[in-house]
């Protein structure tokens, strides 16, 4: 884990991201005190428990509206297409 400062961060930002794209973690500091961590995310965020809370509420509010709108029954081929098809 490699710290840089604010100033530093802020000058050389894309080389900082290039390094979180290659792996790597970059703790950045505000007068010597950490303020704020650089680090790569997976490509499956699926453990990630931010993601994995507002996948649950989108979940749970999918399931409120079930039943909602109105169904017709089952689709004939004329109903997709149209009688002159």
């Amino acid at each position: 884990m490699r710290e840089i400062t604010v100033r530093e961060a802020n000058q050389n930002f894309s080389q900082v991201i290039a390094a979180a794209e290659r792996g790597e973690t970059i703790v950045v500091t505000k007068n010597g005190n950490p303020v704020a961590k650089i680090s790569p995310l997976s490509k499956d965020r699926t453990g990630d428990p931010e993601w994995r809370a507002g996948f649950a509420a989108l979940k749970k509010s999918l399931r409120s509206k079930r039943g909602a709108g109105y169904r017709a029954g089952n689709i004939a081929e004329d109903d997709k297409y149209g009688n002159d098809a």
